[in-house]
């Protein structure tokens, strides 16, 4: 999540899409009508009138084809129909299809609505996207006047607390070694006028310094430590932040770039506003512009160990961007094949951190780096369905494997036992590469589960068909993984992360309700709305734990929905039972379905086994409900 918003003008690669609107004097889009041949966006009427609201409402926006041809498949302008631009006052913020915030859309909204027979959840979701999108910037401009440095005994303290009880300090984005001694130097000669006075190191030991306070601070009452932590580290916070332009602006040396990771990461914590997005997309592109993505030569003149923390800073900043760009579904800033430097096996030098849990991150960075690149960009809905299901095939089998290759500690689809960990990992790790791994799994099957993505148009290839009945199982099991998992999180503070108390906590809340919606007479519904109420209570736990700071209705809302339309269709159900008729569709009979495996229906799915994949037409929600 972060900053990122449509302007007008053309995308880039897709012919004859024109991005409007122009604006209002209200900031609300308004329509351009003048092209009867031209892409329109225009405001999603779901989200209501601005009249009945203090403040501006977030609307989806919606894009029709040019001409009145119908097209084979569903064109890339539609696929903007699936995505999200919410404007806060004059700041605009584009969440990609493959967010988490996508049924939030205006395709997502209608779904939802036509499976629940409510109109609610149109408030619902505007509710939750405005106060997602509120929290991706400052809410006032820095102050001017800095915070004194602490004196040495405390910065002392806060850098213990930040290398030895952290679970951040695992990445080794900041050398403890060559830290220390420099904090060493710093106090040693800090009156000597203009002494290192230097934005990377001023920002780095200030943003060291602001994860040690807020680790440390304690105060009476479980809500007031919670504010009065992530206080008194903002405020050291700032001081970095402040020497944010001369870091990407002026010459710098790598250490510019290990602080603005470590200032990406600290805003990771809940308490914070989240700014990850764009300060780690300028370390990334930072670190490209100093060559750390290219494997150093002989001909560069360093040393082995110079070379060795390069690329550890580098792997550490391409995995956490890529982590921020598949939660936000917009693009990463750096493309793949440009990178030739190696994954690192050894620590950097003083490290005694779990350097296979690093490695093991790295390497699931690669494949959701791949996975958002084949099959969540625009691209990807101009691709034939048999292409989309090879290439499902394909990341799924990598990812699996790459699960396999994990220490029996880490490995997903097992308990997790700190008591049997190695020294140094941190039941944080664990579940971050469980969480990783489900996640995973439901970026690439989402895109057969998501009604309203349309990517599919109105085929009906039995080899789509079946597909689709296979990615329903795996997202609805990994979303029930993800939310049991939610069972290992401790006390809930102002560094707890996002993506461990909030972000994968409600993205298997989400696909567990769209699976209970689409199928709401399964035997696993009961159980299903159990488990979306355990992230009920874990909101709840948040909103206790911020004395009410961090408050969403979200899934105590849509639980209610569900539920209240799995009893509708068992109503339904019973008087059809009575009635001796049944409409609608049965999801675990209505398509035959070979058990064959996932991978051997792929490799069966060409033109002479008659499970071609056809052409299909354009997008309507009611055909979307064929593969419900």
């Amino acid at each position: 999540m972060g900053n990122g918003y449509l302007k007008s003008g053309s995308i880039s690669g897709s012919p004859g899409v024109d991005i409007y609107p122009p604006l209002n004097s209200n900031g609300s889009p308004t329509e351009h009508l003048s092209d009867p041949g031209s892409v329109q966006i225009a405001q999603d009427l779901a989200y209501g009138s601005q009249t009945h609201h203090s403040t501006p409402v977030s609307p989806a926006l919606y894009m029709r084809p040019r001409g009145n041809s119908v097209d084979t498949k569903v064109s890339v302008a539609e696929s903007a129909d699936k995505s999200l631009v919410t404007p806060e006052d004059s700041d605009w913020e584009y969440h990609g299809p493959g967010s988490f915030l996508s049924i939030c859309s205006k395709a997502g909204i209608d779904w939802v609505g036509e499976r629940t027979s409510v109109e609610s959840f149109g408030d619902i979701a505007r509710t939750f996207s405005r106060d997602i999108t509120r929290a991706l910037k400052l809410e006032s401009k820095l102050s001017p006047e800095r915070v004194p440095e602490p004196d040495p005994k405390t910065a002392w303290q806060y850098c213990r607390t930040y290398f030895e009880d952290t679970p951040e300090s695992a990445f080794d984005c900041v050398f403890r070694g060559s830290f220390e001694s420099r904090l060493h130097n710093h106090f040693l000669h800090r009156e000597q006028p203009g002494y290192d006075d230097d934005a990377s190191w001023y920002a780095l030991r200030n943003v060291v310094y602001a994860y040690g306070c807020r680790h440390l601070t304690r105060a009476e009452g479980y809500g007031s430590t919670f504010k009065e932590s992530q206080k008194a580290g903002w405020r050291y916070f700032e001081n970095a932040l402040s020497r944010y332009t001369e870091m990407a602006f002026n010459r710098t040396s790598m250490m510019a770039v290990q602080a603005l990771v470590a200032m990406a990461v600290y805003v990771e914590g809940v308490g914070c506003p989240s700014l990850e997005y764009m300060l780690v997309s300028s370390a990334l592109r930072l670190a490209q512009s100093k060559g750390l993505h290219r494997q150093a030569g002989t001909a560069w003149g360093m040393g082995p160990q110079e070379i060795q923390n390069r690329n550890w800073i580098f792997w550490v900043a391409y995995t956490y961007e890529k982590h921020i760009a598949y939660r936000s579904g917009r693009a990463s800033a750096t493309e793949d094949d440009d990178i030739s430097c190696q994954i690192p096996t050894v620590p950097p030098v003083g490290s005694n951190n779990h350097v296979e849990f690093c490695t093991h991150a790295f390497k699931h960075a690669q494949i959701s780096s791949q996975i958002g690149k084949q099959l969540s960009t625009l691209r990807s809905y101009s691709l034939p369905p048999e292409e989309i299901i090879r290439l499902a095939g394909h990341f799924d089998a990598q990812l699996r494997e790459w699960c396999d290759a994990l220490p029996a500690c880490m490995r997903p689809g097992s308990d997790i036992n700190p008591a049997e960990f190695p020294p140094k990992l941190h039941i944080y790790h664990v579940i971050y590469l469980h969480y990783s791994y489900y996640g995973s799994l439901m970026a690439i099957h989402s895109i057969f589960t998501y009604p309203w993505s349309g990517m599919f148009g109105r085929d009906r290839a039995l080899a789509l068909r079946n597909q689709v009945k296979i990615s329903t199982k795996i997202v609805a099991e990994a979303s029930r993984n993800i939310i049991l998992a939610t069972k290992y999180i401790d006390d809930i503070n102002a560094w707890t992360p996002v993506w461990l108390a909030f972000y994968y906590p409600v993205l298997g809340l989400i696909n567990l309700f769209v699976h209970v919606l689409k199928h709401p007479t399964a035997s696993s519904a009961a159980s299903d709305i159990a488990l979306m109420e355990v992230i009920v209570g874990q909101f709840g736990r948040l909103e206790f734990a911020s004395s009410g700071q961090m408050s969403f209705s979200f899934a105590r809302e849509i639980a209610g929905l569900a539920r209240t339309a799995v009893k509708k269709a068992q109503v339904r159900s019973a008087a059809e039972s009575r009635n001796g008729t049944e409409t609608g569709l049965n999801w675990q009979e209505e398509y035959p379905y070979d058990q064959q495996s996932f991978h051997g229906m792929i490799l069966q799915n060409n033109p002479g086994n008659g499970n071609t994949v056809g052409a299909s037409a354009s997008f309507r929600r009611r055909d979307i409900w064929w593969y419900g």
